[in-house]
């Protein structure tokens, strides 16, 4: 007890930036770990079935949509969309794939286009509970502070809400640059699980 009243400030010095860190890495991460819906979704990704996903996300969303509540699919003649030089701007290989996402266990599966259009849909990017599906693009540049220090960039998908923010894994989220033009989000699942 000596020890700590004769060396206070220093005990003092030493514990606050610690208490202060500690603070700062529990508010910021830890909204996160607690974020949650009552919703599963639906989303939709190109079955090109290489890694090449260019304007595949264009396709999604001229293909899927939710109309009174259901999952609607309208044709797209790929012949009638070219690019500045005349070319068709899609690939002929494009098939939308449906995937449904457990938000509680945060994985994906493919479903049957008959299950999903059999499901109650909204179609608002907002879930009734008010989490939103969002794209984030991190850029890591630690040649600021490190002359050798590397660059690099990666896109992905959260739910979020307010500030707080929980990657989702999806399909094809271990290759960025297939998975970042090749996700559309087409709605959430109503009732929600606990039957809201």
């Amino acid at each position: 007890m000596d020890f700590i009243k004769r060396n206070f400030a220093l005990l003092l010095a030493f514990i606050l930036p610690v208490a202060l860190i500690a603070a700062f890495a529990i508010s910021t991460y830890l909204p996160s770990f607690l974020l949650s819906t009552n919703y599963d979704f639906i989303y939709a990704t190109c079955g090109t079935g290489t890694d090449y996903s260019y304007r595949c996300n264009d396709y999604l969303q001229k293909r899927y949509s939710v109309e009174n509540g259901r999952l609607a699919i309208r044709p797209v003649d790929l012949a009638q969309y070219l690019d500045a030089n005349g070319r068709p701007a899609y690939p002929e290989t494009y098939s939308g794939r449906i995937l449904l996402h457990d938000t509680k266990r945060n994985e994906s599966r493919e479903i049957p286009l008959g299950e999903a259009q059999a499901m109650s849909l909204s179609g608002i990017l907002t879930s009734p509970d008010g989490v939103t599906v969002s794209t984030h693009y991190d850029r890591n540049d630690h040649g600021i502070f490190f002359p050798f220090g590397d660059r690099s960039s990666s896109y992905g998908h959260y739910i979020t809400k307010g500030k707080s923010k929980a990657k989702l894994n999806l399909i094809n989220a271990n290759n960025q640059d297939y998975y970042r033009n090749n996700f559309e989000f087409i709605g959430w699942v109503l009732p929600g699980r606990s039957g809201k």
